[in-house]
């Protein structure tokens, strides 16, 4: 599994497909080390390297459903994944995540979001209702490389997705609903626990 995960870390380095950063990897096996999920949905398969991360660590019987919108990802996740021993574990659904969302039923017990950083908030209400009490909602690059921390213009181009971010950081900030760390480690990572 280590060949394998080595082996994707370096075809997205030498291609620029952007992967879990290596301070991000203890702080997400620890996470799925606590909670032994059984229903795993991954938003933003990439080329499987996360998805690879989280097999190890579901409980017995276990299944993930990971989504992404480009089928030459779709293709080359499929490919690794399906020489690891968790290929059978593992639902890779191409397309776009808000359209797919609508036929998936859950319930889930770990989210991990990891598309395009605009949608999250649309994402996150349409996941929100088929949650089971207690289940964590990872979100990654929520520093999105420190643009969240710009006080007045923000470059054009980045603008919606920021105003997005901060919208989705407000909803999982609502003790309503959510209880939230936030960490530093890599693009900046929350972790989320759904009250239910």
């Amino acid at each position: 599994m280590t060949d394998i995960l080595n082996e994707i870390k370096q075809f997205a380095a030498e291609r620029g497909l952007p992967v879990l950063r290596d301070a991000e990897v203890p702080l997400f096996q620890d996470l799925l080390r606590q909670a032994r999920p059984k229903r795993v949905l991954e938003i933003g398969t990439c080329i499987g390297y996360s998805t690879l991360q989280i097999a190890p660590f579901l409980s017995p019987g276990g299944t993930i459903t990971t989504l992404e919108i480009e089928s030459e990802r779709v293709d080359l996740a499929r490919s690794f994944i399906n020489r690891s021993a968790y290929g059978n574990r593992i639902t890779i659904m191409q397309g776009d995540a808000a359209a797919l969302l609508d036929t998936l039923d859950g319930p889930w017990d770990f989210v991990f979001m990891d598309g395009p950083k605009g949608q999250y908030p649309g994402q996150l209400q349409k996941i929100m209702p088929k949650l089971v009490p207690g289940a964590l909602i990872v979100a990654d690059n929520i520093r999105y490389h420190d643009m969240m921390f710009i006080k007045g213009h923000v470059p054009h181009k980045h603008r919606t997705a920021i105003m997005r971010l901060r919208e989705f950081i407000d909803m999982i900030q609502d003790d309503r609903h959510f209880d939230t760390v936030c960490f530093e480690n890599g693009d900046g990572m929350t972790v989320s626990r759904w009250k239910g």
